[in-house]
């Protein structure tokens, strides 16, 4: 079956007030505002009453739907399924769980009090985690053999676990495969460190399944697998430590026949699989009976033997085990993380390939249809959402010169400053640190860090993600980072980890890219970039092992206002402000139109650019506009259809305005611009330009401008409303 997806940001959530938001970022009947929730619950008291009273499960399927699924929220996901449907699809809930304690609680419990079920047994719903990376997710192996690698390990000092009978079991799912020469299944018993590693390398397996031993460390908020010794004894090996050698070895699927392989956000065994490019993880997030196991993988393997979707496999897991095992909660002990986009586990032969996926996003939702045949998503040309990578989107990728400035300072002797790539949202800032990162690694040791995953997280929390993220990082360099010990929790233990990690480096320069510094809250920014500060100050010194750190920031508003002032933490950095693409840069655009032999007009660039002023996300929407509609012949007036439709709806307006309607005083001065025509010189000094600036509604000239065309028409619009014309009030869906 293939799916849409629906995803859905759950995070900013405190213990002590309940408090909340959840935000649809994406799903097939449009984008949606953010809104508050309350969810009183108490997760270790959540965990407990749920495996004694049988009652429990719905009662708390209930309360979580009903604090998630409220207001425009519910509406979107019954429109999205009803969408589904009619084009026989299922629906995938993607849970952006951004707090580590919201991250606790079993989701797959889920209820929908229509159906008056769990959602996870709608044959057409598939609840997965989904964690949001930097790269583009990872495209399967082409090949008509599907390598299954079965790793068990039951160490003498542990539970005893009846592996022989799994392992049996799975044989017998996938010996239909076997005999057709579609799978070949590998084994490694009585796995230790070393066994495992040479059968990888035998084995380059697309599909890893583990049984054994899990277990996860609260205190370092880190996840383990148990492996064997030479003596049959329990060894831990880290998450970091598994991911690399699967990593190494190409694995697309893990499946963790493990208790307490779910647990944890970043660090967790799942998520850290997840991070190292894995497209797919089913893991258990609590013990469960070695008859559960069994039952799970029979019917997993009997479901993948037919050729169906990882969604579709652990669905059917969870039916056989709750046909086995009634009145219990075995059957959502599995959880699903996924970055694949179909959810295949392998390429199937092309004879017996489903259709290409429809596309998620239509020209409008006013229109209410899709392109007929849109161009499948791996064949894309012209790509709007995350970031842009060597070398697949070499044709798209442009020369911007802010990369040999940032390479220029990067590249220097000693560090004499720090780097902050300021511009606004939806401008290139993640591709252009990608970049950076690419042409620094060949001589420093570089490692690039997402901060959007700790929205509602502490200081804690930071100092553990960005310690472990670096540490992942430098271990393929001729040093043991894995003796340095537990990555620290606070500045002091941060300071020191991070001198030993350096000392023990033999690298000149290790370079942190770190991505989305708006998503941290006020108190963990100010803890954790007031630490940045102080490596910066130690490490002027050049026999001080901490100069050998280069931090390169990227952000907008939050960001600008961390490097502006002789008080501010971030007032160490070079500022390195986006400009939009030139003329000539986006003519290079659409000649990207040339590899689908579409004719192009000769004004089509110049049209583009009159709207956009070359801003490079709207540049790139309207060609993947056109590239969705496949004209036989694309001109200007080609170009202005597809305009009317970003107007319509479009993602990067919408989040324009929402910033708008959470700063009235900028509202106000943008609309003495826009409205009143009024000459207003521009500066950086002046806090509320620079925000306008930073939000992307204005560029920096004399006297200040709106962006370009496409954002003046939906101000205009915007500021036409009656709730508007005093400034109050929130737009309605058509401004944007």
């Amino acid at each position: 079956m293939d799916y849409l997806s629906f995803d859905l940001r759950i995070g900013e959530w405190s213990s002590q007030t309940h408090r909340g938001v959840v935000e649809v970022l994406h799903c097939p009947s449009g984008e949606g505002r953010r809104f508050p929730f309350i969810l009183e619950v108490d997760v270790t008291s959540v965990l407990r009453s749920l495996a004694g009273d049988p009652t429990q499960p719905r009662r708390f399927g209930r309360l979580l739907a009903n604090a998630i699924f409220r207001h425009e929220i519910a509406l979107a996901w019954y429109e999205s399924y009803q969408i589904a449907r009619e084009r026989r699809c299922g629906l995938r809930l993607r849970l952006h769980i951004e707090s580590w304690e919201l991250s606790r609680l079993p989701w797959e419990l889920l209820f929908d009090t229509r159906a008056d079920e769990f959602m996870a047994f709608d044959e057409r719903v598939s609840i997965t985690r989904y964690i949001r990376l930097s790269s583009a997710p990872a495209v399967l192996r082409r090949s008509g053999t599907l390598r299954i690698l079965a790793i068990s390990a039951s160490p003498v000092d542990e539970a005893p676990l009846s592996w022989q009978n799994e392992i049996a079991l799975l044989r017998e799912a996938v010996d239909p495969l076997v005999k057709l020469g579609r799978v070949h299944l590998d084994t490694c018993e009585h796995a230790t460190r070393e066994k495992l590693h040479v059968a990888l390398v035998d084995s380059h397996p697309d599909v890893v399944h583990f049984v054994g031993h899990g277990e996860y460390d609260m205190l370092e908020q880190q996840g383990y697998l148990l492996m064997e010794d030479d003596r049959h004894r329990s060894v831990y090996m880290n998450a970091v430590e598994v991911a690399r050698l699967l990593r190494r070895y190409g694995t697309n699927v893990v499946i963790l026949n493990a208790c307490e392989t779910a647990r944890g956000i970043w660090a967790g065994l799942a998520p850290t699989l997840v991070r190292s490019d894995i497209p797919a993880v089913v893991a258990m997030q609590w013990p469960i009976e070695d008859r559960a196991a069994v039952t799970f993988s029979k019917a997993f393997y009997r479901t993948l033997a037919s050729g169906r979707t990882v969604d579709e496999c652990v669905s059917e897991g969870r039916v056989a085990m709750d046909a086995a095992i009634p009145h219990s909660l075995m059957w959502a002990a599995p959880v699903l993380f996924i970055r694949s986009m179909n959810g295949q586990l392998w390429t199937p032969d092309q004879s017996s390939e489903p259709p290409a996926d429809r596309r998620e996003e239509g020209p409008s939702r006013a229109s209410g249809r899709q392109p007929a045949s849109a161009p499948d998503a791996k064949e894309r040309i012209f790509r709007t959402r995350g970031p842009l990578r060597m070398p697949e989107d070499r044709e798209i990728i442009m020369d911007r010169p802010e990369l040999g400035r940032a390479l220029q300072i990067a590249r220097q002797p000693a560090v004499s400053q720090y780097l902050a790539i300021l511009s606004a949202r939806q401008t290139g800032k993640t591709t252009l640190l990608l970049q950076l990162m690419d042409e620094l690694r060949d001589r420093y040791a570089c490692a690039f860090i997402d901060l959007s995953v700790l929205r509602g997280q502490d200081s804690r929390d930071c100092f553990r993600l960005v310690g472990s993220q670096l540490a992942g990082a430098l271990a393929d360099c001729d040093c043991d980072v894995a003796s340095l010990g537990a990555t620290p929790d606070n500045p002091v233990a941060f300071l020191d980890y991070l001198q030993r990690l350096a000392q023990a480096v033999p690298v000149l320069r290790i370079v942190l890219m770190m991505d989305e510094v708006g998503a941290l809250s006020p108190q963990v920014s100010d803890t954790f970039f007031n630490t940045v500060r102080t490596i910066f100050t130690q490490g002027r010194g050049l026999r001080n092992a901490l100069a050998k750190y280069l931090f390169v920031f990227s952000g907008a508003v939050d960001l600008y206002g961390l490097t502006f002032g002789t008080n501010s933490p971030l007032n160490i950095c070079e500022k390195i402000y986006l400009e939009d693409l030139a003329p000539q840069q986006v003519e290079r655009l659409v000649s990207a139109f040339s590899q689908r032999d579409t004719a192009v007009a000769a004004d089509v660039g110049a049209a583009i650019y009159a709207l956009t002023s070359g801003h490079p996300y709207l540049s790139m929407r309207l060609c993947s506009l056109m590239e969705d509609a496949q004209p036989a012949r694309i001109t200007a007036q080609t170009v202005q259809r597809a305009a009317a439709q970003i107007l319509v709806e479009d993602d990067n307006l919408r989040h324009l305005i929402q910033e708008l309607e959470s700063q009235p005083g900028a509202r106000r001065h943008l609309r003495s611009i826009v409205i009143e025509g009024q000459s207003v010189p521009f500066s950086r000094n002046n806090p509320i330009l620079a925000a306008l600036e930073m939000m992307g509604a204005i560029r920096p000239g004399q006297p200040c401008s709106v962006r370009n065309a496409l954002y003046e028409r939906a101000l205009r619009e915007y500021y036409s409303l009656p709730a508007h014309a005093e400034g109050s009030g929130r737009p309605s869906a058509s401004s944007g």
